[in-house]
């Protein structure tokens, strides 16, 4: 009997979402300190002029609110047209590496689970709460056994080439978070690719699963397979509903030859 392969994902998204904001937190205090802080340098480069009657302190005194008008309020405008091009830019990118070939590796994902039970049909008609209250309930992963675990695994080998693609398309957009995120799955598919070198006749997962860091490992790169779809998915629905109706439809078509494809393979062995 094949046993259940269940992983919690929780507290290493927890761990994630506490890093992040700390460093957002870290970010607003000394973009805080500056806003206050160069005001106060301007003052005091005024009470020393006050005090010693030398006037080129009082030149001097500007320069510390010019910073804050140049480097700092204009910037920041420029800065946050600069950010909208860039989302449009991660949007085109996301919706590339989401409606390409690699669509396969995430239903394989999604087929492999006992739970939650995600179903491209039920998600057709899934409303924006429905999404989002599938995403915020997302803590436990079940997957029917380690062989369907390993189907899973080796989609993501398969697709090495549509990985590095997208890496590539980060790089030349200098995107670094998804730079970081597809260096960390192609070198988790090298070490899988290299495992069943050696090791052909046996699972990579159950190997994986017995050694600390490998097991972390494969828990992050199927917990992101899972929540990033969601994510993506909840994107769509609120901003852009007919991509979204778009993706579901090219989702539905792949895991329905999917599943041809299965058949006909089980037919043609018996």
């Amino acid at each position: 009997m094949k046993s259940i392969l269940s992983f919690d994902i929780q507290n290493e998204a927890f761990e994630e979402d506490t890093q992040n904001r700390q460093n957002k937190k870290l970010f607003k205090s000394s973009y805080f300190l500056l806003l206050i802080g160069l005001p106060m340098l301007s003052i005091l480069f005024l009470i020393l002029e006050q005090i010693t009657h030398i006037v080129f302190l009082h030149h001097i005194a500007a320069i510390p609110l010019e910073i804050l008008l140049g480097a700092v309020v204009v910037e920041r405008f420029l800065a946050s047209r600069e950010r909208k091009s860039r989302l449009r830019q991660f949007m085109h990118l996301k919706s590339y590496m989401f409606r390409t070939h690699i669509r396969e590796v995430f239903i394989t994902n999604f087929q492999a689970l006992e739970s939650p039970n995600i179903d491209i049909e039920q998600l057709a008609i899934a409303s924006l709460s429905d999404l989002q209250k599938m995403r915020n309930g997302l803590r436990i992963l079940n997957y029917r056994s380690a062989e369907e675990l390993e189907k899973v695994v080796q989609a993501y080998v398969d697709s090495r080439d549509i990985f590095r693609d997208f890496m590539e398309l980060a790089i030349s957009h200098d995107f670094e978070s998804i730079i970081e995120n597809m260096v960390y799955v192609l070198h988790f598919i090298q070490d899988v690719d290299l495992y069943k070198r050696y090791y052909p006749n046996k699972l990579y997962v159950e190997h994986a699963l017995k050694m600390p860091d490998e097991r972390r490992r494969v828990i992050r790169i199927l917990s992101d397979g899972v929540s990033k779809f969601l994510d993506y998915l909840i994107e769509l629905k609120q901003e852009q509903p007919d991509v979204f109706m778009e993706l579901i439809n090219e989702y539905l078509m792949t895991s329905r030859m999917m599943l041809w494809k299965q058949v006909n393979n089980t037919y043609v062995k018996a």
